[in-house]
């Protein structure tokens, strides 16, 4: 092997390894917005790991990283924690108003072990969820290929920790 064989294989790998591992924050760009429902935490950040422009493309089949930290408004520690991600999607056959469906295998999802700090959470102190899921093939169903992915957290008591809403488009 040659060196100019070796360093282009170099530059391959290192432009591979920076592309795959892009993270971008999402909670300030246009159209991600809160759900409109009372929440008792501060949303902090947003960040989605394989997303190199906005919105994130979603390639159906494959895993997607999120990062997601928030503040508890609490006054005791929070001992229980799940998680529900749905899609609100446009079908070809339903007409144009969006329909919720729940991601399968993504409701009432515990996220304790996914938490830093873990469970249980201490009150008004930073939490970071980090957390992979895979994108449901019938996501490409949607029309013009577009989601809005609906992520709520709640705590034990089924309080609203943070809720909010991404649009996605889908691959």
């Amino acid at each position: 092997m040659n060196i100019i064989t070796t360093i282009t294989t170099t530059i391959i790998i290192i432009t591979t390894t920076i592309t795959t591992t892009t993270t971008i924050r999402v909670d300030n760009k246009r159209g991600f917005r809160l759900c409109n429902t009372p929440q008792h935490a501060e949303l902090n950040s947003v960040d989605v790991r394989e997303c190199r422009r906005w919105p994130c493309l979603a390639r159906a089949g494959r895993r997607g990283s999120y990062k997601v930290t928030f503040t508890p408004y609490t006054d005791s520690p929070i001992g229980r924690v799940s998680s529900d991600i749905y899609a609100w999607v446009e079908l070809p056959y339903g007409g144009q108003t969006p329909i919720r469906v729940s991601v399968p295998g993504e409701t009432n999802q515990p996220v304790c072990p996914h938490l830093s700090p873990p469970c249980p959470l201490p009150p008004a102190t930073p939490a970071t969820l980090n957390k992979a899921l895979t994108i449901p093939l019938q996501a490409r169903m949607a029309v013009g290929n577009r989601v809005v992915v609906e992520f709520r957290v709640t705590d034990g008591q089924g309080r609203v920790m943070v809720c909010f809403h991404a649009p996605v488009i889908v691959a």
